[in-house]
């Protein structure tokens, strides 16, 4: 008897703790939706993604612009600002300078170096430094002679009464080239003393081939200082032009 107590001893406690497991389970089924057991649930359970949806941007109104707004800079920028370096003035070039407008004032032309010293001369008395140029070119002139002579010995002698004038040898008379001049006035100009003093005088027209002179002196910025120079010389018997050079 005693050997079948001690066999089935472990009979009450299997029972006790298959009354006990079903009390627990009862227990949690009656307390489930109290919430006693979210907190330890939501623990196991995984965290849902959560993504930030952004909000709509605003629709344009019909005033507002469409340029979009600058952004602005921040704050406290990651780095040192950069100090702009100037950029280097730059000098107008030489080429630049010379191509500058002037004006000077030109007289001439001359048919000979000869007339051309004698005005230089009277511009420097006057205290104009003077450029020369010489050109090389098919000139139109007109010759003042006397003629009329019934022998070379009779130019020679009108010759020596007028100072000058060169004597000029045809096949039946000779003649005294007196004068080229550059223009018609002033070989009638020329011409007429010559009428006055008995001189049979004849002015015509010639190509030639020579080397005539230019002066030019002065140096203006604008064309009114010119004028007013050339004005002023025109005053004392100097005739000249104004002239725009570079």
């Amino acid at each position: 008897m005693l050997r079948l107590v001690g066999r089935y001893t472990h009979v009450p406690l299997a029972a006790v703790s298959v009354l006990l497991l079903l009390a627990i389970i009862a227990w949690l089924l009656v307390h489930w939706g109290d919430g006693v057991w979210a907190p330890a649930l939501r623990l196991a359970a995984p965290t849902p993604a959560v993504v930030a949806i952004p909000p709509d941007p605003p629709a344009p109104s019909s005033t507002a612009s469409t340029s979009p707004a600058p952004a602005a800079s921040p704050a406290n920028p990651a780095g040192p600002l950069e100090t702009p370096v100037p950029r280097p003035r730059r000098e107008p070039s030489p080429r630049g300078l010379a191509s500058a407008e002037r004006y000077v004032l030109e007289s001439g032309p001359f048919t000979s170096p000869e007339v051309a010293d004698r005005f230089e001369d009277q511009l420097s008395s006057l205290g104009y430094t003077t450029v020369r140029f010489r050109k090389q070119d098919v000139t139109r002139l007109y010759v003042v002679a006397a003629t009329g002579f019934a022998s070379t010995e009779e130019a020679k002698h009108a010759a020596g009464q007028l100072g000058r004038g060169a004597v000029i040898e045809a096949a039946d008379a000779a003649e005294v080239l007196v004068d080229r001049l550059p223009s018609l006035g002033e070989a009638i100009a020329a011409a007429r003393p010559l009428r006055a003093r008995g001189f049979e005088v004849r002015v015509s027209e010639a190509l030639s081939q020579a080397a005539i002179y230019f002066l030019r002196y002065g140096q203006f910025s604008t064309r009114a200082q010119a004028q007013a120079l050339r004005n002023e010389l025109a005053r004392g018997g100097i005739k000249s032009r104004v002239v725009k050079v570079r």
